[in-house]
């Protein structure tokens, strides 16, 4: 049982790759002002994230039984993302149209959810041995 699995980093890294992505796209989008489009990427964006999310999450729960709820998932991609965000403002490669205030609104809004998802693993991880679930032990 590994907390940093295999499938969580792969995870990490394709996340930072469709950040950086998504990031360009925005910024470029941003700046020609074709605002429909910007609501298309964000939602491709997204939908890529939770699909990637699910499928290396699933592949990791039959391979490291370890019972998280996906809590390392939802860290793992609020780490990456404030990291890829800052340091894209912090470069100047944002568009006139970006501000660094609405991360930060994001990161402490995703961080208050975080906190409670954090809160959610604690309850859910007594229900378990050693972060295998009980049933999975005794059947």
């Amino acid at each position: 049982m590994k907390i940093i699995s295999r499938n969580l980093l792969l995870f990490a890294a394709l996340l930072l790759i469709y950040t950086l992505l998504f990031r360009f796209g925005l910024g470029a989008l941003l700046t020609q002002k074709k605002w429909f489009w910007v609501v298309i990427i964000s939602v491709l964006y997204g939908g890529l994230i939770f699909v990637t999310a699910l499928m290396t999450g699933r592949r990791d729960g039959k391979e490291n039984f370890i019972f998280d709820a996906g809590f390392r998932w939802n860290f793992t991609t609020f780490v990456v993302w404030g990291i890829a965000s800052e340091a894209w403002f912090l470069l100047g490669l944002h568009s006139t149209y970006e501000s660094i205030r609405a991360v930060h609104i994001t990161l402490f809004i995703w961080g208050g959810f975080l906190f409670l998802h954090f809160i959610l693993f604690l309850i859910l991880r007594r229900r378990t041995i050693k972060g295998v679930h009980k049933t999975d032990i005794f059947e």
